[in-house]
């Protein structure tokens, strides 16, 4: 997970020096995965910084990502559970008794 972090965090440094093709950009979204139990979130309109529980191996998971999903900190608190699936750029909020569903945004536009 950590290497996939490393090469986003280096695409964008990069990307930064010129035009973003955002169908680019996007392809590097696809093949990133995490399911985790939330335990501490920082967010803001660059990064979504998440600390928690992951559900698919049952240790410690930390995210660190390039917001492109619009999130603000006050759509995640403790005990939510935060997904993006390989193969989609969508990302889940699991509340107790909601779902939120983001969509992958680029220079003002929606992917998906």
């Amino acid at each position: 997970m950590k290497k996939i972090l490393i090469y986003l965090n280096s695409l964008f440094v990069i990307l930064s020096c010129k035009e973003v093709d955002c169908n680019e950009v996007k392809q590097s979204f696809y093949p990133i995965e995490y399911n985790v139990v939330v335990r501490g979130s920082h967010i803001d309109l660059t990064w979504i910084k998440i600390v928690g529980s992951s559900l698919k191996n049952d240790g410690e998971s930390d995210i660190m990502i390039h917001n492109n999903w619009i999130l603000d900190s006050s759509n995640v608190e403790i005990g939510d559970t935060i997904i993006k699936r390989k193969g989609s750029l969508d990302l889940t909020i699991h509340k107790k008794d909601t779902i939120f569903l983001f969509n992958w945004h680029c220079r003002g536009k929606s992917y998906k």
